[in-house]
């Protein structure tokens, strides 16, 4: 027959209680670390009063087999001692849970939408936004041709007499339907400037850009 783990432990300790045994220092039952119990104290086994031989002769086979019964409990025992002491000593693995795998669908319009915005938006700057116009303002007049200057630059009015001279003689050398609209002088530092002659539009081809040192 078998025993459970439990129920030989309760035996031993209702026995141990009996038997007043203490654990740390047994007297009766020893415990063997993953093999079992053992019984350390001498037993003495008593003859009955009477001499009859038929009565001993019953009670030797009973001795046998109460001892065969106690080594097959203890050949019983040890091993499942010895697996729970191994499983003791062993923790389990943690058990990981598993993750759930995570959609990877894409809607396939999510790239097209992207790809437009990114061609759309530098459309939309250059159709709503409006580059900064240049300011000028006028610094005088020769032969009916303004002279303008960006309202940031510094002034040129030492510069007169020689735009003066410039635009006279650029117009003797041009005729009347052709001549410019307009003279930009910008620069002044560094001892030059630079005039830019404006045709209007049918003229535009004559535009050109002329450099003057002091």
């Amino acid at each position: 027959f078998e025993v459970d783990d439990s129920s030989l432990t309760q035996a031993l300790s209702t026995l141990r209680k009996m038997l007043k045994d203490s654990t740390k220092s047994p007297e009766f039952v020893k415990t063997l670390p993953k093999r079992g119990y053992q019984l350390i104290c001498t037993v003495e086994r008593l003859s009955p009063v009477s001499s009859d031989s038929s009565s001993i002769e019953v009670e030797e086979p009973a001795s046998d087999h109460n001892d065969a019964s106690t080594n097959e409990v203890e050949t019983i025992v040890e091993p499942s001692l010895a697996t729970t002491s191994h499983a003791i000593v062993e923790p389990e693995a943690p058990v990981v849970p598993e993750k759930a795998p995570v959609a990877s669908a894409v809607n396939p319009w999510i790239p097209r939408v992207i790809l437009f915005l990114a061609l759309l938006l530098p459309i939309c700057v250059l159709l709503f936004t409006n580059p900064a116009e240049s300011h000028f303002r006028h610094i005088g007049e020769y032969q009916n041709v303004p002279v303008m200057t960006p309202v940031n630059q510094p002034q040129i009015n030492n510069w007169l007499p020689s735009i003066e001279q410039c635009i006279e003689r650029y117009l003797k050398h041009h005729a009347e339907d052709s001549l410019p609209v307009e003279v930009i002088a910008t620069g002044g530092q560094n001892n030059h400037l630079i005039l830019n002659y404006i045709h209007d539009s049918n003229h535009s081809y004559q535009n050109v850009t002329l450099r003057i040192f002091a």
